[in-house]
């Protein structure tokens, strides 16, 4: 350093260090150092070109949460904020952006929807539901707002019949408009016993390319025309690749995501086979599968399919799984190895919460890490903190205000 100070480095040498500074709170922690550091920090805008934040995890909320609860599961770290305002019972419907930039939580009043930030208290008014979707709060839609500002919102509900029907709604706020697009859809779920039991972990739903995908049963898809309605003349049924035959001598669960990446459509589909040995001990076997939505349209038909990807076009994102979207990151703008998938499992009947990695070129699960006590939920939500720098000039205006005050 010859002798000087590190308050006196330059400030483009600055700049490039925090461009490497991944975790949100070490962002902070470097531009609160000196007024130097502050002063050349990197407008945020500018800064999410070349590099991006770890995500972390916000947890499940319920009606008795009074805090909201963080995990940064890469340095092992919790972190608990009250909100400026009380959670609503309604504040486990998240509303996220497509990137996990932004999260807010709706709630409904009369058929007025409200989309709230918990960090800062600030909410946003929507344009009133239909009269046909009155109570729809009691199913806990959450959604998804793309980047073109399109905001997507659903729910399912499993009818408690023989039928193992399930009732599927959407609806549909396109940028510029006042009114919303509902569709509802009544879909055959999936079943395997007498006694069935609704398997939420395999419902998925997403808006791409102005249709709806879905899925309640990881073996079919729909591709659903979103001009509204209840009618499914019009709508498609996805083909589906070969699927793995399960062996599991006890029972199977499975989890679908869907997600955006590079103009792509991608599923990924989880596979956790519980099996029993004759001593009664029970093992969990992960797998993962990758497919890419592919759509070949014609003047007499369109036909659409999934079809396995390449893991070796992976190796260079990593994808982050949860509910109500899941993204996927180029590793380089986090510092780390590509190739992997990050997802919240639930272990029962003994409900121990874990994050598990999955390497998609190596084919293998690994336990990550056990979840705190009290985070008791597989859905949680990935978020890519979005921290702000305060000018210096700003601050000092701040103090000087708050002594002539006083």
């Amino acid at each position: 350093m010859d002798g000087r100070r590190w308050s006196d480095l330059p400030a483009d040498v600055l700049r490039e260090i925090s461009s490497h500074v991944c975790a949100a709170v070490d962002f902070v922690y470097f531009h609160a150092v000196c007024k130097p550091w502050r002063s050349s920090r990197d407008p945020l805008s500018k800064r999410t070109i070349t590099t991006q934040f770890l995500p972390w995890l916000l947890a499940a909320a319920d009606k008795e949460s009074t805090n909201l609860r963080f995990r940064c599961i890469f340095s092992e770290s919790s972190y608990h904020g009250k909100p400026p305002m009380p959670l609503a019972a309604a504040a486990r419907n998240w509303v996220s952006n497509a990137d996990g930039t932004e999260v807010r939580y709706l709630t409904v009043e009369d058929l007025r929807p409200t989309l709230h930030d918990p960090f800062t208290g600030e909410f946003s008014h929507l344009p009133d539901f239909p009269e046909d979707v009155r109570g729809w709060e009691e199913e806990n839609p959450r959604g998804v707002i793309y980047s073109d500002m399109t905001i997507f919102l659903c729910s399912i509900r499993y009818h408690n019949d023989d039928d193992h029907r399930a009732r599927f709604r959407a609806a549909l706020l396109r940028p510029g408009s006042d009114k919303w697009t509902v569709i509802e859809r009544t879909l055959q779920a999936p079943s395997g016993t007498k006694n069935f039991i609704p398997r939420y972990g395999e419902f998925c739903a997403a808006y791409h390319s102005g249709k709806i995908m879905l899925t309640v049963k990881a073996t079919l898809w729909h591709m659903i025309r979103s001009e509204g309605g209840h009618e499914a003349g019009g709508d498609l049924l996805v083909k589906m690749p070969p699927l793995p035959r399960w062996t599991s001598e006890y029972y199977s669960r499975k989890y679908s995501y869907v997600l955006e990446s590079r103009g792509e459509l991608l599923w990924a589909s989880v596979k956790i086979d519980i099996c029993s040995d004759w001593h009664g001990v029970v093992t969990h076997e992960l797998s993962m599968t990758v497919y890419v939505l592919q759509v070949e349209a014609s003047a007499q038909e369109m036909k659409t399919r999934w079809v396995e990807k390449d893991v070796r076009s992976m190796a260079d994102r990593l994808l982050f799984l949860g509910t109500p979207c899941s993204f996927a990151v180029d590793a380089s703008r986090l510092g780390r190895h590509g190739g992997c998938a990050y997802f919240v499992y639930c272990r029962k009947p003994c409900d121990k919460v874990g994050v598990f990695s999955y390497n998609l070129l190596s084919d293998k699960a690994t336990f990550f890490e056990r979840l705190p006590q009290g985070w008791n939920d597989e859905r949680c939500t990935w978020h890519v903190l979005q921290p702000t720098v305060s000018p210096i000039q700003l601050l000092e205006q701040d103090i000087n205000f708050t002594i002539g005050s006083t």
